[in-house]
């Protein structure tokens, strides 16, 4: 997998390699950090979303699922997040999980 950067996880500081194949959910998940998700990366609940710090240039486009989910829900998302499922680093990133967890959109 080729490396781009690197995703740094705030608030503990850590860092591991951004891989371009790999969704920031995924990055999450080979780091065992307790992150949420509720729909198993589909872009349904929005649980996963992450606030991004630094870097919001170096991530991929909105995919469609993640622009009609944001354009549904206006309201539950602020301009530097983005859905951790639906994302990919292209350079370095530095983000944060939402403290506390966003609600599952499915149900509000």
């Amino acid at each position: 997998m080729k490396v781009v950067g690197r995703v740094k996880w705030m608030p503990d500081g850590a860092e591991q390699p951004a891989k371009e194949e790999l969704s920031l959910l995924v990055h999450a998940m080979i780091e065992d950090r307790d992150h949420m998700q509720a729909c198993g990366g589909q872009a349904d609940c929005g649980t996963c979303r992450v606030q991004v710090l630094e870097g919001i240039e170096n991530l991929t486009p909105y995919t469609v699922d993640e622009r009609e989910l944001r354009e549904e829900f206006t309201d539950y998302f602020e301009p530097n997040e983005r859905l951790a499922c639906q994302c990919r680093p292209t350079g370095d990133v530095t983000i944060a999980a939402p403290n506390p967890p966003p609600p599952d959109l499915r149900f509000v």
